[in-house]
């Protein structure tokens, strides 16, 4: 993110969504998993500082994540694993409804003068793990205390567009610091502090969806059948991919209804994985 103003974030959103509330959004209910996106990536290279891109290493941080948590047995995804480019419209469709919980990598960029750790929850959810992860962070690498925060773009209206329209998926982005700050960027670029931070935050992970903490190396099943698809179901785990030449409807609710059209696709996009497999209306 740059200069912690989400301008980057907020890019291209219609005024459509800004009265949203995701947490009053009622609907069935979510298997414990867990989505690591990693912010920007592909013509979006984010912040920038001491030539290193925050795309770059916000991939890097949460690549080791998802294996981590693939490893301990977790139920887990990701937007991108790879230099993709995604804009917030798919970033979103990867995301919202999904899963429990989804935690957005970024790091934070401004004229090199700031320092330290940020984590911004949803106004309309708790700060408990906001804050977890951010004192986690800031225990192994040491780096100082920026603040754990919300903001509103209006009374009752997230700012950022991964807490506004990410619905009951429970979202928090994190900032591990400053990028082009001399001493931010030297803690995560000396020794082990970035792999340190990253085990930080699947720790944070394994207590806040109910997964039993294992470290590094430890497991006995280091790929358990919970991080894949079920046998039964070859559908699940597959990834979606539209061959309409047109533009696909998809939808909030399964339901056929133009209330309930969310957003389109065309031919070639699509979604990250199939989670489970709705019937709407008749055979």
């Amino acid at each position: 993110m740059n200069g912690g103003n989400g301008q980057l974030l907020n890019s291209h959103i219609s005024e459509t969504y800004l009265n949203i509330n995701p947490m009053e959004k009622e609907g069935k209910k979510l298997s414990k998993t867990i989505i690591i996106d990693a912010g920007h990536g592909g013509t979006d290279p984010g912040a920038v500082g001491f030539g290193i891109k925050e795309k770059d290493w916000t991939l890097e941080i949460s690549r080791y994540q998802y294996e981590r948590l693939k490893e301990i047995g977790a139920r887990v995804y990701m937007t991108r694993q790879s230099d993709l480019s995604l804009d917030p419209t798919q970033r979103i469709a990867r995301i919202k409804n999904q899963y429990d919980v989804c935690v957005s990598n970024h790091w934070n960029a401004f004229n090199g003068s700031a320092r330290g750790v940020e984590t911004i929850h949803s106004v309309h959810a708790r700060a408990a793990f906001a804050k977890d992860l951010a004192d986690a962070i800031v225990k192994v690498t040491r780096l100082p205390l920026r603040r754990v925060f919300t903001r509103e773009i209006r009374k009752g209206a997230d700012y950022y567009f991964m807490h506004r329209l990410t619905g009951r998926t429970e979202t928090v982005i994190i900032e591990y610091g400053f990028i082009d700050n001399r001493l931010d960027h030297e803690a995560y670029t000396q020794g082990d502090l970035f792999i340190a931070a990253g085990e930080a935050v699947v720790k944070c992970i394994c207590r806040k969806i109910g997964v039993q903490y294992i470290k590094p190396g430890n497991s006995k099943n280091p790929h358990t059948v919970l991080s894949q698809p079920d046998p039964d179901s070859t559908y699940i785990g597959k990834r979606v991919e539209s061959i309409h030449d047109g533009q696909l409807r998809f939808y909030n609710n399964p339901s056929w209804s133009d209330e309930d059209v969310f957003g389109y696709v065309t031919k070639g996009q699509g979604f990250p994985v199939i989670v489970d497999k709705v019937s709407v209306g008749k055979a």
